[in-house]
């Protein structure tokens, strides 16, 4: 007659079978793949720069045109021509007369990203 087990028996053995292997690496590696993640989004000294578009990138001269960016890990955040600082998601409106260079700059204490999109002005 076969050995009884208890359930706790039970339990180890299923750990060392193919299956109870496959199920202990998939959850290390949820487990440190998204740790890693949060630390990256959270901890990361570098910022990032997800997007910065600007819609319509053709107008016509003092015609509008709304950009928007979205950034991570920034302590400051800042467009050029006369926009100023701002939050590390949004959109603003501006109105070009003639073709012009927005730079996106961001900085997290000594550490600087930047990038540029270019609105242009069609003259009538």
């Amino acid at each position: 007659m076969a050995e009884k087990k208890n359930y706790w028996e039970m339990q180890k053995s299923f750990w060392k079978t193919p299956t109870g292997i496959v199920i202990w690496v998939l959850l290390l590696a949820a487990i440190l793949g998204g740790g890693l993640l949060a630390l990256n989004v959270f901890c990361s000294p570098y910022p990032v720069i997800e997007s910065f578009h600007a819609d319509p990138a053709v107008v016509s001269p003092g015609g509008a045109s709304n950009l928007s960016w979205s950034v991570i890990g920034a302590g400051r955040v800042e467009i050029d021509q006369g926009v100023g600082e701002v939050a590390l998601k949004g959109f603003t409106q501006v109105k070009p007369f003639e073709t012009t260079n927005y730079m996106l700059t961001v900085v997290n204490g000594s550490i600087n990203r930047s990038t540029t999109l270019e609105i242009i002005v069609q003259q009538p």
